[in-house]
């Protein structure tokens, strides 16, 4: 049986939850927490990070994402053994397969596609991602139960890092030349989630200082995972770049040949962005808003 209540996975269940996306993300969205409370059951050690985190670390969730993202020190061959336990023995799974982490496969990153049977895509469809980062992150964390209000709650526990953490560490995904996601690697709405991310968590009122000691904490680590040896002046000066890159329009300007790469991907971004929230709107405006809440943690 499930780690949470059958009655979450119902059809019904999951068309009085779609929150203004769609009933295809609000299901992958019950299975992502699944997978978080499965994998806590299953008895692995990990850190619940990325997005989708923030489901639980929000009192009011603002967006879904389709997959799982956790750092631990446990060696492939667990993570794998509990995957299979978490399809074997739980059942909201039916099966799982290894996936190629596209965006930087150089790094220590282990990745897999989990399928389960849906009410709304298709079986190539119906699957969540799950992403393990080979080594803990250097955060602030915390246990909380699995629980997102009436979407989804089970018996489980799961450590979290504190908003000031998550900032910290989504604040080096941004600057696309340094330690950010790079450009050309069809990642465009990705970005724009990492500082819709830093500029919500912000609203939670966390501790500037605490943010800028996870910012170099994760620098520090980061430069470690990924073998390089970027400064701080470098990853601050890409970073303030891609915010001042939004800043200095006053309305998306036309994707055209020569426009910049960055700047391109921040204009087709919106639109897919957009889809994933339960407002299913933002714009331009919000955007310069974000970045420049991001920009003045760094600054």
């Amino acid at each position: 049986m499930p780690v949470g209540n059958e009655r979450f996975f119902t059809k019904e269940h999951i068309q009085a939850h779609v929150f203004g996306t769609s009933t295809v993300l609000a299901e992958q969205a019950v299975h992502c927490l699944e997978l978080v409370a499965s994998l806590s059951r299953a008895g692995l050690g990990y850190q619940f990070k990325g997005g989708n985190s923030l489901l639980l670390v929000l009192d009011t969730p603002l967006r879904f994402s389709i997959d799982v993202d956790i750092a631990t020190d446990e060696p492939r061959e667990r993570i794998e053994e509990c995957v299979d336990r978490v399809v074997r023995d739980y059942g909201a799974f039916t099966r799982w397969t290894r996936r190629r982490h596209k965006t930087k496969p150089w790094l220590p990153i282990a990745s897999y596609y989990l399928f389960f049977d849906s009410h709304f895509a298709s079986p190539d469809d119906a699957f969540i991602m799950l992403d393990v980062q080979l080594r803990r992150s250097p955060y602030t964390t915390g246990m909380k139960p699995v629980a997102c209000g009436d979407i989804y709650t089970a018996d489980a526990q799961v450590e979290l890092p504190l908003p000031s953490s998550i900032i910290g560490d989504k604040l080096l995904t941004l600057g696309p030349a340094t330690l950010g996601i790079p450009v050309g690697k069809g990642k465009e709405a990705q970005r724009l989630k990492h500082v819709f991310d830093v500029s919500t968590l912000l609203g939670m009122h966390p501790d500037l200082h605490d943010i800028r000691r996870s910012f170099h904490a994760c620098m520090e680590h980061e430069n470690s995972l990924q073998e390089t040896k970027m400064s701080v002046t470098e990853v601050l000066d890409d970073t303030l770049a891609f915010c001042g890159s939004v800043a200095r329009y006053e309305r998306p300007p036309e994707v055209a040949p020569g426009t910049a790469s960055v700047l391109a991907e921040n204009v087709t971004g919106l639109a897919p962005f957009a889809d994933h929230l339960f407002a299913r709107e933002y714009s331009w405006q919000q955007l310069q808003k974000d970045t420049a809440r991001a920009a003045a943690c760094i600054t």
